[in-house]
């Protein structure tokens, strides 16, 4: 997968070693001529997983007498995809690229799979996040063990922190905070004969906006055990999505682009009342960070027409 963080790092650390200011990076896309197509495989800024294949963003122009007339002279247009947890036992969620950053757009069913290990979706009452015209960042995915105790608490990311209370022949109380103030707590019971996923498994719902009942924190623990008045726990499953969603609603403007149209996979982005002039030597902003640059080239003519390119404009804040 790409990391557009570890390469701004090493522009950074140059910036450190090298006098003179480094604002960022420009990471481009395929030179065009006239109508063109870019998607993960002629654009490193869109979001792609090469392991698993993951990543369906693509702008397409059509160019009309110089220009990208609105509202359809470009599109932009991106579609969810099944990827399965990290805790394979989970089943799968929908992800998604939007505007070069990987996104949660849903829980998804397998039926496959039988249906109550499939927690994460069957305890979300509106499991589809891009039905609700917003995703949210994932921040943890995990199937990596780890050891908790009552004195050392498992971390997560903004701010949130599951502690074990106690152990006893009822079950294990975790308790979670976020910021320091308890926000939920449960009886779970890991280590009993037959324990189920619901046994083994910790879950956190939140409404976001419209969104109700959404988990955004899920923890598999594999068991749990006292030794010398000491309770141990291992994890083995690790979720966590943000608990503040970043709205995809139709009609909103990025650039000189609008969400036209949202479904429940798929987002598209067109240029309705922007048209763009492709004239030469210029640099166009377009969506987000992507921006259209073109060349400054002496003849334009049927046998040299304009080149142009997507870029996307990384910034590195220090």
């Amino acid at each position: 997968m790409r990391s557009h963080g570890v390469i701004c790092f090493a522009i950074l650390l140059a910036a450190f070693f090298f006098s003179g200011p480094i604002d960022g990076r420009e990471i481009r896309g395929q030179v065009a001529t006239g109508d063109f197509e870019w998607n993960a495989q002629n654009f490193a800024g869109f979001y792609y997983d090469l392991d698993k294949d993951l990543g369906t963003e693509r702008i397409t122009t059509y160019v009309t007498y110089g220009k990208l007339e609105e509202p359809n002279g470009i599109v932009y247009s991106t579609t969810a995809q099944a990827n399965d947890f990290e805790f394979e036992d989970w089943g799968s969620y929908n992800v998604i690229g939007f505007l070069g950053k990987k996104y949660f757009a849903g829980y998804t069913e397998n039926e496959n799979m039988d249906g109550w290990t499939q927690m994460l979706y069957q305890e979300s009452t509106d499991e589809n996040s891009l039905s609700e015209e917003q995703l949210q960042t994932i921040l943890m995915d995990s199937d990596a063990e780890m050891t908790i105790t009552a004195s050392r608490p498992l971390k997560l990311a903004e701010g949130y922190e599951l502690a074990i209370k106690y152990i006893d022949s009822s079950g294990m109380l975790v308790e979670l905070t976020k910021d320091g103030m308890a926000v939920d707590s449960k009886i779970l019971m890991p280590s009993k004969d037959g324990a189920t996923m619901a046994d083994k498994t910790y879950i956190y719902r939140t409404d976001e906006d419209n969104q109700k009942g959404l988990v955004i924190i899920a923890i598999h623990f594999k068991n749990a055990v006292t030794i010398q008045n000491q309770t141990v726990a291992t994890v083995d499953g690790l979720w966590q999505i943000s608990d503040t969603p970043t709205p995809v609603r139709i009609d909103t403007e990025f650039g000189k682009m609008r969400i036209a149209s949202v479904s429940a996979d798929t987002i598209v982005l067109d240029n309705k009342d922007y048209n763009i002039a492709l004239s030469k030597n210029r640099d166009i902003e377009l969506l987000g960070n992507i921006r259209i640059r073109t060349a400054d080239q002496e003849m334009m003519d049927d046998a040299n027409p304009l080149r142009y390119y997507i870029y996307l404009d990384e910034k590195c804040n220090s």
